[in-house]
C-alpha cells in the first residue's frame, strides 16, 4: 500500500487495489524462497586421541620448536604406555640448529635415547617431522644434512628389541610441542618419571580418551 501511494504521488505506474493482496504474497514467497538454506548439522573438528597399543609397545611422542628471540630450540619427549599414561617424559634446551629438520631430527634421538634409559625395549615413536621420519625409515640419508644424526638414530634403534617409526600431524603431537616449548623456561634437562609437569597434566589427560 505505502509502495502504490509514493508511486501516486510521483507518478509512477501503480498496482490495481485489487491486486495488492496476491502480488504482496508473491512477493513474500519469492523473499522466503531466496533466505531459505539448507540446514546441515554443525561439524565438529576431528581431534586426536590415544590410540591403545598392543602389548608389549610404549608410544614416544618428540618435538622441536625454536625460540625467536634465543640461540636455543626447545626439545620435548613424552613416553606413554598401551593405555595412556605417562611413562616419561622430558623437556631440554640445546643449541639452535641449521634447520628444522635437523631440530626435529635431534628430538627424534633423544625420544631413542631416552626410551632406553628406562628400560624399554619395544617402542613406536611418533614425530610431526614427515622429512625426518621419511629419512629415517629409507635405507640411504647420506645425503642429508643431518645424515650423521639419523645414523646415530638407527644405531640406538637397534637396540631395541622392536621399534617403529611413524609420522602424525602437528595436532597430534601436542604434549610434545608443550614440552618442547617448556624447555624456554628451563637451562637444562628437565625430566618426570610416570608423571609430567603440572601444566602439561590437562594435555595428557584431554588426550585419552
Amino acid at each position: 500500500m505505502w509502495n502504490r501511494r509514493n508511486s501516486l504521488k510521483f507518478g509512477y505506474p501503480t498496482v490495481a487495489v485489487d491486486c495488492i493482496s496476491s502480488k504482496a504474497s508473491a512477493m513474500l514467497q519469492e523473499f522466503l524462497s531466496v533466505q531459505a538454506s539448507p540446514v546441515t548439522a554443525p561439524t565438529t573438528a576431528a581431534l586426536h586421541q590415544w590410540r591403545p597399543l598392543e602389548y608389549p609397545f610404549f608410544m614416544a611422542n618428540f618435538d622441536a620448536t625454536v625460540f625467536k628471540t634465543s640461540s636455543f630450540i626447545g626439545i620435548g619427549v613424552i613416553i606413554r604406555d598401551g593405555m595412556g599414561e605417562a611413562i616419561g617424559a622430558l623437556t631440554m634446551p640445546i643449541p639452535l640448529a641449521n634447520s628444522v629438520a635437523t631440530m626435529e631430527a635431534l628430538a627424534c634421538c633423544r625420544a631413542v635415547l631416552f626410551a632406553k634409559e628406562i628400560g624399554l625395549s619395544d617402542m613406536i615413536f611418533e614425530g610431526d617431522s614427515a622429512e625426518v621420519i621419511q629419512a629415517i625409515t629409507q635405507e640411504n640419508s647420506d645425503h642429508l644434512d643431518f645424515g650423521h644424526i639419523i645414523d646415530d638414530i638407527r644405531i640406538l634403534a637397534s637396540d631395541l628389541n622392536s621399534f617403529q617409526f611413524c609420522h602424525v600431524k602437528r595436532n597430534c603431537n601436542v604434549v610434545a610441542n608443550a614440552l618442547a616449548k617448556r624447555a624456554k623456561n628451563s637451562s637444562s634437562l628437565d625430566v618426570w618419571l610416570e608423571d609430567v609437569s603440572d601444566d602439561i597434566v590437562h594435555l595428557l589427560s584431554f588426550d585419552i580418551p
